[in-house]
């Protein structure tokens, strides 16, 4: 395109955007609500998905050792965690380990702790670290297979043991012995076969403890999911509404013009010459609609969340908002080009029946 055709096109379409006033208002009014929603919808979203990523980082599994889970077994559950997909890190914590952590925790009160070094009570445990909140179900689910798998192992393990000794005892004759004995493999097999491995009562001796924070990532999945659907419904609804009044406004224009669109036609102009005013006007129109709205999001941006962190102070713990020049830098360019959208597409649709001469 040549400048001075560039020059033309651009005259005559910021000069319709005026000469229409009230349509283009009424046009631009349009564009600024969509906008305005798509605005407050990504900054809601973007802000969600910003405590999510934070949540993240303290979203984990932790799986506590009971005393029965010898080194070997140790090794094995390293082993197999290491396999599961969607784990980024695994850290051991001995019981050493624990305590130590346990004296930093408490401060200046560790002192209750000091004596416990001969008789630890806190377990050895891994520390799993997952990819993202979505694979939490996932991890959660083989972490538990694992669980009934070193279960068993040790389960069969204690059984064998118990048989060897009935059988000593039984060719050493000590009855009195032998029925305590008895009693404890009654005991042994009423827990290993009344309750079964994996069932909700049972009482695991390999991995105790699986904990997990399951139910808040969830929570947080599915209000952010929620959030973006509801938007992306509310912007498509205001979108066409937008749409149907920018056509609505070119076509008057268009309707204004028709004689002279009739006449460039006839002399040989280009269906592109008489098509690029309509499509610049179209444009004006969503990119004033869309600076609107930003200007006004960004006004209130920094006050809302003001509000919400003096009124809610739980939410500071949880979500840290983006400030108002990184929000908008994200946001902006998107809202812009969606309001040129859709001008673009409110002019090319008004125009085109008045080029079929």
């Amino acid at each position: 395109m040549r400048i001075r055709s560039l020059k033309y096109h651009l005259k005559q379409g910021t000069k319709n955007v005026f000469k229409n006033g009230l349509m283009s208002f009424v046009s631009i009014a349009s564009v600024a609500a969509c906008a305005f929603i798509l605005v407050v919808s990504l900054c809601i979203v973007i802000n969600l998905d910003t405590a999510l990523e934070k949540m993240e980082e303290t979203l984990g599994i932790s799986l506590y050792l009971g005393e029965e889970v010898s080194d070997e077994d140790t090794k094995q559950i390293l082993t197999m965690l290491g396999k599961i997909p969607n784990v980024t890190n695994i850290t051991y914590m001995s019981k050493e380990d624990a305590l130590n952590w346990a004296k930093e925790e408490w401060g200046d009160e560790q002192a209750i702790l000091e004596g416990l070094e001969n008789d630890n009570p806190f377990p050895r445990s891994f520390e799993l670290t997952i990819a993202g909140a979505k694979y939490q179900g996932q991890v959660i689910s083989d972490v538990q297979k694992i669980q009934n798998d070193i279960e068993k192992k040790i389960v069969e393990k204690r059984n064998k043991e118990q048989e060897e000794i009935s059988e000593i005892l039984e060719s050493a004759e000590a009855q009195t012995q032998q029925t305590t004995i008895n009693t404890n493999d009654t005991t042994i097999e009423e827990t290993t076969q009344e309750v079964s491995i994996g069932s909700k009562d049972y009482e695991y001796f390999g991995i105790e403890k699986i904990k997990h924070s399951k139910k808040q990532s969830d929570i947080l999945l599915t209000t952010n999911n929620a959030v973006r659907v509801i938007s992306i419904i509310i912007i498509l609804i205001l979108a066409m509404i937008s749409v149907g009044i920018i056509i609505n406004t070119i076509k008057l224009t268009v309707y204004v013009r028709k004689n002279e669109i009739n006449i460039m036609k006839y002399v040989g102009a280009t269906d592109w010459f008489i098509r690029w005013p309509f499509v610049i006007e179209g444009i004006v129109i969503g990119l004033i609609g869309s600076l609107i709205s930003i200007l006004i999001c960004m006004s209130f941006y920094g006050k809302v969340n003001q509000l919400i962190y003096d009124n809610l102070p739980i939410v500071k713990g949880y979500i840290d908002f983006k400030s108002t020049l990184e929000m908008f830098l994200i946001i902006g360019p998107t809202t812009l080009l969606l309001g040129a959208l859709l001008g673009i597409i409110g002019s090319a649709s008004s125009i085109k029946k008045h080029l079929n001469v």
